[in-house]
């Protein structure tokens, strides 16, 4: 599966329709996409896709290529170096070919603190600690490739 930024979009929507659908939070069904589009907004620079990881090797790749070329690296090998030293850096807290680019656990805190500030968020239910727990098992859980 090659992700690209329209799954996180894809990710807002259903993270914030998975509380809904579980009575954690309430909210004016008039401002569903307002929320989703604000919390793309949030959390599209947070996490990076397979397409975002692709351009930035390519980009290194670039940078690098007359040193590579130098050294008698072929194409494949100088791809390969300059996705393990981006991988390196933002595979970390990789999940389903989304490169979170905080540990899923304060990407989950970030989500919890915008649903409980949103103005067309009316009501959260669950304490902090649940909500975050919730939101963290969903992102583990979270296959772009389920999507519909």
């Amino acid at each position: 599966m090659f992700t690209k930024k329209e799954h996180v979009k894809i990710l807002a929507k259903n993270v914030v329709s998975r509380l809904e659908q579980d009575q954690a939070i309430v909210l004016n069904p008039r401002d569903r996409q307002v929320i989703y589009d604000d919390l793309f907004t949030a959390l599209a620079p947070q996490i990076l896709t397979d397409d975002e990881v692709r351009v930035q090797i390519l980009a290194q790749l670039g940078l690098k290529a007359d040193t590579l070329v130098e050294s008698g690296a072929n194409e494949s090998d100088q791809y390969k170096a300059a996705r393990n030293v981006i991988m390196s850096k933002v595979g970390e807290n990789a999940v389903m070919g989304l490169y979170y680019q905080k540990s899923i656990k304060s990407i989950a805190l970030q989500i919890a603190q915008f649903l409980m500030n949103h103005k067309a968020v009316e009501d959260v239910f669950p304490s902090d600690e649940e909500l975050e727990k919730t939101i963290v098992d969903f992102l583990k859980r979270f296959n772009p490739e389920q999507l519909h």
